[in-house]
């Protein structure tokens, strides 16, 4: 399931929120943050038309959202996995399984993986048509469970968009002030460099 979004806001402020997801930490605490995020090491990879950024967080409780779909709050390992391509695409390979059953080796039958897929069309330089959607692998034919998914997603949009439409007004107020990048922002820096270059290019 999915849904679109009308945002005030330039297009590359939402590959920044998705290619760094340690924002969960702070803007969504009560579903999928927790401050494991801003302590694992990240690895970013790229190449000429694509960005990836990998986070692993080993033998950690679940949060929220993910304690009730894996149903349980057993230690786990968690991943995140942002892919962006051009010209304004992310997608996204997350879940938990089991601490200790070989996800990040490759074996995930022990827990729940989503796969959120983001589409963003600028409108204007500060106006943007966000597409998304999500897939899942577990209780596939629940839609009742579907149906949730997307309320649940709609409610961290919502907490997204406050934050996305606040920094772009920072930005118009404030035109001589340069963005501040941090070893953090690899993913969203790198993806920045992609899209110039493109533009650049045509």
């Amino acid at each position: 399931d999915g849904d679109m979004y009308h945002i005030a806001c330039d297009y590359r402020l939402l590959v920044d929120n998705l290619m760094d997801l340690t924002h969960e930490t702070y803007v969504h605490p009560t579903s999928i943050g927790q401050h494991e995020i801003t302590e694992a090491p990240i690895e970013t990879t790229h190449d000429e038309t694509s960005v990836t950024l990998k986070r692993w967080m080993l033998n950690i409780e679940p949060p929220p959202f993910w304690a009730s779909n894996l149903k349980s709050s057993d230690p786990c390992d968690r991943w995140q996995i942002c892919n962006f391509t051009l010209p304004a695409n992310v997608m996204i390979d997350v879940g938990v399984a089991k601490a200790g059953s070989g996800a990040p080796e490759g074996d995930r039958s022990q827990g729940v993986t989503g796969i959120v897929v983001d589409l963003m069309t600028p409108e204007t330089e500060n106006s943007t048509w966000y597409f998304w959607g999500m897939a899942r692998n577990f209780e596939v034919s629940d839609q009742g469970l579907s149906l949730r998914i997307k309320d649940a997603q709609s409610q961290v949009f919502a907490e997204d968009l406050d934050v996305l439409e606040s920094q772009q007004r920072n930005i118009e107020a404030r035109p001589d002030q340069k963005l501040m990048n941090f070893n953090i922002d690899s993913g969203g820096v790198r993806a920045r460099r992609l899209i110039d270059q493109a533009m650049a290019d045509e």
